[in-house]
């Protein structure tokens, strides 16, 4: 197959989008959005098959750790390094019906051959706002990253994975993958978007939306005020909301003056929470007894219901796979291999 040929099965179907294949082809680490599926650290990631799935898929093909002593015991081997949290808020707007992806986060939107790589609720936002096409939408975008799980030191190879390296890389990536997991990044990510192809003023429906939402924590009346004060007997307002600490998505769309009173109180509640994404993160840290306080650079160790906790809570918001052909047992297993392999081929 020629150079041209493989490139174009490595770039995905459509160019606002990052592809798994193209990455990996690249050995540039790949960031994945991530769901309450638990994974362990050391899994391996197949980047061919993950290439190959069937649109519509989108599934990751994992493979077995190909790491020694990852699991005995668990805390041993795994840390919590918090980092200065980085948050942000931002607010986009569009009037052309083929515009969207600016309503995006492309790490939502990583696709693997042509389909999106994470089942969640993002998953769903991001394809329904790719094609969504109203003439007017405006988003609000909320995202913090506050830290990483990741080993305590570099991981090594077991001998049984060294050994089928040693023989045949091939043989090692169809059975451990080409990437494994190196890291769980710890945050969260909110979204809410509204579109409409009527005269309604979009945006100044998203200022109402911040400036209720900003006070829905002390206040317990805001749903009645829709209702009263909403003037659209008849309007065409669709609303699309994502929150990984909860794993909601939400589509609505509002034609008359009660749907429009829902839509508007969901939307809001959902900007609420964008709002408050740094309390309601750290709240959960400690909840699971993590310090994102900890100024150490050696982190602190994770113990098994930690680990566990922070899937289930949504607080791993994207997984970190880096290549193999990174790792130095990597590195110089297949480069003894090289130079025996020349060696025998002079001997032949």
């Amino acid at each position: 197959m020629s150079d041209v040929a493989k490139l174009d099965q490595l770039l995905p179907l459509d160019p606002n989008v990052p592809s798994v294949p193209y990455q990996a082809h690249e050995n540039t680490p790949v960031y994945v959005p991530w769901t309450r599926k638990r994974v362990v650290l050391g899994t391996g990631l197949d980047i061919s098959q993950t290439g190959n799935s069937k649109p519509g898929e989108g599934d990751l093909r994992l493979r077995p750790s190909a790491f020694a002593g990852l699991l005995d015991p668990p805390s041993a081997s795994i840390t919590f390094k918090p980092a200065d949290a980085v948050n942000s808020f931002r607010q986009s707007s569009s009037t052309a019906s083929a515009s969207s992806y600016e309503h995006l986060d492309m790490s939502m939107n990583l696709s693997a051959g042509g389909s999106l790589v994470g089942a969640s609720g993002r998953g769903a936002f991001a394809k329904n706002v790719a094609m969504n096409r109203d003439s007017n939408k405006v988003s609000l975008q909320a995202s913090l990253r506050i830290g990483h799980i990741t080993f305590s030191s570099s991981p090594t190879l077991s001998a049984e994975s060294r050994t089928i390296l040693a023989a045949s890389p091939d043989q090692f990536h169809e059975m451990y993958g080409s990437y494994f997991v190196s890291a769980l990044s710890i945050g969260a990510d909110t979204s809410t978007f509204l579109s409409t192809s009527s005269a309604m003023d979009i945006q100044s429906e998203m200022r109402d939306i911040q400036a209720k939402a900003k006070v829905l924590w002390v206040t317990v009346s805001y749903r009645s005020h829709y209702e009263a004060s909403s003037a659209y007997d008849a309007c065409d307002i669709t609303y699309e909301g994502f929150d990984t600490l909860t794993n909601h998505h939400q589509n609505m769309h509002a034609s008359d003056r009660g749907q429009y009173s829902e839509l508007m109180t969901q939307a809001t509640v959902n900007v609420a929470g964008g709002i408050r994404l740094v309390e309601r993160v750290k709240e959960k840290l400690q909840e699971l007894g993590l310090d994102y306080k900890a100024d150490s650079d050696e982190g602190e160790l994770v113990a098994e219901d930690q680990m566990k906790g922070v899937f289930e809570n949504g607080l791993v918001v994207e997984v970190m796979f880096l290549p193999f052909a990174g790792l130095r047992d990597y590195v110089a297993i297949t480069s003894t291999g090289s130079r025996a392999s020349r060696q025998d081929a002079q001997l032949d």
